[in-house]
């Protein structure tokens, strides 16, 4: 089996291109990552403000509704009343 190595220029390249050193420069990896703010710049109304994909806050709203209607019907079924047999009169 061969393995092909890729030329000195190809590696450079490569290497820019992943991380090019203007794009790390006075930032951190976690900004570069999609961290703390990433999404700030969307301006979003109606629902989506609360519920969207974008924003740390979004996405915490998505999680904590799914959570409650979870146990909302967890709840529902476990309070709801339950049915009586009927009773056979002899």
């Amino acid at each position: 089996m061969q393995f092909i190595r890729p030329s000195p220029l190809r590696r450079t390249f490569l290497k820019s291109f992943i991380f090019p050193a203007s794009l790390l420069k006075g930032t951190s990896l976690l900004e570069i990552m999609g961290g703390h703010d990433a999404g700030t710049h969307h301006q979003f109304t109606g629902i989506a403000k609360y519920f969207n994909s974008y924003t740390i806050t979004g996405r915490r709203n998505c999680v904590l509704a799914t959570y409650a209607s979870i146990a909302a019907i967890i709840l529902f079924f476990k309070l709801k009343p339950k049915k009586q047999k009927a009773v056979k009169s002899s």
